[in-house]
């Protein structure tokens, strides 16, 4: 994958637009039966360009509650007690601990926080482009969804979950 980086890239901290901004996961039945795509609205956030990118960061909030596929039945399971429990941890969030530059590629790493418990993620930076008064960029990573909380389920839904973010910031 190569990465799309605007080369302007104003140094400073940018608000995270939640009306234009999307955090959408892929996971697949636990014999690799038909995937299964959901969005999740993005609450807000910042990211802080630095002018020396690797001590950029980024924070985010998106909204457990607004999981959204294409079965209503399988919405309420997954925001229940028994996967998300929303009820109880409504946000789930996200700081990074570090950018690199690894294989061609910008990776943030970061702590996800879901269900009240932290695990590690890390995601490649796929784009980076000028967006009317700010950014768009589109990243992508995989998360271990039993490392993160989401126990339930195991032997119907795999472990792994892809994640593709697509995130407006202004500034």
């Amino acid at each position: 994958m190569t990465t799309h980086l605007s080369t302007d890239i104003r140094p400073g901290t940018y608000t995270i637009d939640p009306a234009r901004s999307a955090c959408r996961l892929t996971a697949t039945h636990a014999f690799g039966w038909k995937p299964v795509t959901a969005t999740l609205a993005v609450r807000g956030g910042t990211v802080t360009v630095a002018a020396d990118l690797p001590r950029s960061s980024a924070s985010a909030e998106i909204d457990a509650g607004s999981f959204h596929s294409d079965d209503s039945r399988r919405d309420r399971d997954i925001t229940g007690r028994r996967f998300l429990d929303v009820a109880t941890h409504p946000v789930i969030a996200f700081r990074s601990t570090g950018l690199v530059w690894r294989a061609g590629v910008w990776q943030m790493a970061g702590v996800l926080s879901v269900r009240g418990r932290d695990s590690q993620v890390t995601v490649t930076v796929a784009a980076c482009t000028p967006a009317g008064e700010g950014y768009r960029i589109m990243a992508a990573g995989e998360l271990d969804r039993v490392a993160a909380g989401v126990t339930a389920g195991r032997g119907i839904i795999a472990r792994p979950v892809r994640i593709a973010l697509d995130i407006y910031v202004t500034g």
